[in-house]
């Protein structure tokens, strides 16, 4: 399956392309493209189909609320994540009536992004089914555990399992490096299973400073994959 398509909208550039960088590094999604008005956005939806838009509601002119009351009155279904500085209870009010899977304050660290990108791809994976029973519509109305997680592609499931024993069965925090000499992967493979399970609220991540240079990142296993 293809990854699923963001589109960024947001009035500043430098913003904008700090989202696409991050978004392009979480597995199984991409950014398809960057519009700075509603009404950039509003054509760029029609022509690229995105799956989410991750909105600015205060953009200049039509604001992110009117412009997800027009593609809401129009029928369009995207899935979107707004991002605001705004937290006047009306607002936040409007835009959940709207259907925003998430609400992000500005500012916010990339890692709340991550877990809102998570939340989506949770929702999708429920949704894929023709018939939901109780318990996955539970999962669709509220951010709670969710066992039915869309893969992205160049991800194995055998492998996952793998990589998620490896790490919820380490005695501390593990480097990429560590889970891939145990696993006899890649390091970028491994990388890209532990960003998986962190994208899916499984892991988690923390950078640590040892000497000069950039901090290394380890990864450790959250109470949901210890206990699988």
């Amino acid at each position: 399956m293809a990854d699923w398509r963001v589109l960024v909208v947001e009035d500043d550039r430098v913003v904008a392309r700090l989202h696409c960088r991050f978004i392009a590094r979480v597995p199984g999604f991409c950014a398809v493209g960057v519009a700075t008005t509603a009404a950039q956005a509003h054509d760029m939806i029609g022509t690229l189909h995105p799956d989410l838009l991750l909105l600015d509601i205060g953009l200049p002119g039509e604001n992110g609320i009117a412009l997800l009351r027009r593609l809401r009155a129009a029928g369009d279904p995207v899935e979107v994540i707004a991002v605001t500085a705004a937290t006047a209870t009306e607002v936040v009010r409007a835009t959940v009536h709207l259907g925003a899977v998430d609400y992000l304050v500005k500012p916010f660290d990339q890692e709340r992004l991550r877990k809102s990108l998570g939340l989506f791809q949770r929702r999708m994976g429920r949704l894929a089914g023709a018939q939901l029973a109780q318990d996955e519509v539970d999962g669709i109305c509220s951010d709670g555990p969710n066992a039915f997680r869309w893969l992205p592609r160049d991800l194995s499931a055998p492998r996952l399992d793998e990589i998620r024993s490896i790490l919820s069965h380490a005695p501390r925090p593990a480097t990429a490096d560590a889970v891939a000499a145990e696993a006899g992967v890649a390091r970028v493979t491994a990388r890209r299973y532990l960003e998986y399970l962190v994208t899916i609220g499984q892991a988690t991540m923390e950078p640590v400073v040892v000497g000069p240079g950039r901090p290394r990142k380890t990864y450790s296993a959250t109470g949901e994959t210890a206990a699988r």
